[in-house]
């Protein structure tokens, strides 16, 4: 629990603060040590009060503080005209402050169809990946955000009606490790729409703010003034419990930590290997808090319902392998006495193809394959990387197939005795049931010859007879299966 002497900052009142905001802003910066002279800084503007206020603030700053900054806006193609008059708005803003402009756009329909995202979740994910990319890209250190303490109360409440757990309740953070600041969280909307009023500032009007049709609207519209009637002071009210959680999360924070490391495997990118044995050893509170960072850590900001993170717990905790739970773009799988949660991959491939007998380099389902041929050589000599196979050629028959699982296949890997089901050689090599489809399989006339990264057959290795060689190389043609070749070596690692 926080100490009793703990101090929660105050909210910023209306009067006299908004006279003091750019004093109180330069207060913070320093003290909360968000950002050091001459960081370079991109402020994301959407042309409303809130960024259009932060940004005129940290200009103002720079005589005292000087930062190197950098405006953005990120034109979500659902507005039509008036996004377009808010992107012309946030570049010759930009102009008039002499300060250089990021301009994005994206198809946020198209991705909430592709994703089965809510159209906020989609728009918010094409604006921050478009965020953090401009920061790479220019060499922006810091990302300035405009969030208010009116997007912290409304998102507790938006987290309270689907049960978030405390680190959902307890909200935005005003700095992150990875760059990203909120100087304006502990500042009230009005005294932000006072301040502009008083500096004679100009901004823009989101019409879509005032529909009903999304939760977060009626939350502002109708829910926070119907609980002003109970409690005026709602907001400070909100405010300090979500300062007391957050306190509570720093407590516990170094504890997680060491249980973190203790049984999560980062296997891959976007890959978490949770280890059972040692998960079920620690308190449930440090169990409910590794899952949570496990998600958050393939889904960003998707809100977690305390029901979503039982159901997982439900998953590890029950005996049957192959078990699995879609979260959004997540997929939380059972597999054995592990946990894997992951980002979720496209549908696995139908498509076939084949390989000729002639050297060169082919593409087919999303992967590359480099044929060449030789007399054979020392063993010595044989390459150990897993996407290479050396096969004895004069026991290859072209055309090879290159095709994924299909039920009733069987395979006999080198040195064994007879065939065997495929689905039983890749239980016994570990791969978990969620991988099987995507690894590529290479036929000879209908005959597995080679689990591309796990096992040449018996029929086609090479033996002291051997005299002619194929050399069969696979490689990623693509962002998806780079991811599978990845997870495909991570868990073929952990048998070796």
């Amino acid at each position: 629990m926080p100490d009793r002497n703990t101090v929660i900052p105050p909210l910023l009142a209306i009067s006299p603060a908004a006279r003091d905001l750019p004093r109180w802003v330069a207060r913070r910066l320093r003290q909360e040590n968000l950002c050091a002279p001459e960081d370079r800084v991109l402020v994301a503007v959407s042309g409303g009060p809130d960024s259009v206020a932060l940004l005129h603030l940290l200009h103002r700053l720079r005589p005292e503080m000087p930062l190197n900054l950098g405006v953005a806006h990120f034109d979500h193609g659902l507005r039509g005209r008036e996004s377009r008059e808010e992107a012309e708005f946030v570049a010759a803003l930009a102009q008039k402050l002499s300060l250089p402009c990021h301009l994005g756009q994206g198809d946020t329909r198209d991705l909430a169809g592709r994703e089965k995202l809510s159209l906020q979740m989609a728009a918010r994910r094409l604006r921050l990946n478009f965020l953090k990319d401009a920061c790479r890209s220019h060499g922006y250190q810091k990302l300035a955000l405009g969030h208010t303490a009116d997007d912290q109360v409304e998102l507790f409440f938006l987290r309270l009606l689907r049960g978030a757990g405390p680190e959902g309740l307890a909200g935005m953070p005003p700095a992150t490790p990875e760059g990203l600041l909120r100087p304006l969280l502990a500042v009230g909307k009005e005294v932000i729409l006072a301040w502009l009023e008083q500096e004679s500032l100009s901004y823009c009007r989101d019409s879509s703010n005032l529909k009903r049709d999304y939760l977060r609207n009626r939350v502002r519209l109708d829910l926070l003034p119907h609980l002003r009637e109970y409690n005026p002071r709602i907001k400070e009210a909100v405010w300090r419990a979500q300062a007391l959680l957050q306190e509570e999360g720093r407590l516990v924070a170094p504890e997680a930590a060491r249980a973190w490391a203790e049984v999560v495997e980062t296997a891959a990118p976007d890959f978490y290997r949770l280890h059972l044995a040692g998960f079920f050893q620690l308190p449930g509170t440090l169990r409910k808090l590794v899952v949570r960072r496990a998600l958050h850590q393939v889904l960003e900001d998707y809100p977690l319902s305390a029901v979503q993170v039982d159901a997982v717990l439900d998953l590890a905790r029950g005996g049957k392998s192959g078990g699995q739970i879609p979260l959004g773009t997540c997929i939380v799988a059972r597999a054995g006495r592990e946990l894997h949660i992951l980002r979720r991959l496209p549908p696995p491939s139908r498509e076939s193809g084949l390989l000729p007998s002639c050297p060169g380099r082919f593409e087919t389902g999303g992967w590359s394959w480099r044929l060449d041929s030789g007399p054979c050589i020392s063993k010595a000599s044989r390459p150990r990387e897993a996407q290479i196979a050396w096969m004895d050629l004069d026991r290859v028959h072209f055309p090879l197939e290159v095709r994924y699982f299909q039920p009733g296949d069987r395979f006999r890997p080198a040195g064994a005795a007879g065939s065997r089901k495929l689905q039983d050689f890749l239980v016994d090599r570990k791969i978990p049931r969620w991988l099987r489809p995507y690894i590529p399989l290479v036929l000879s006339r209908g005959e597995i010859i080679w689990v591309a990264g796990l096992s040449l057959a018996e029929e086609v290795k090479l033996t002291a007879g051997s005299r002619n060689l194929l050399e069969l190389e696979i490689s990623s043609a693509g962002v998806g299966t780079g991811r599978i070749w990845e997870m495909l070596q991570a868990c073929r690692k952990s048998i070796t």
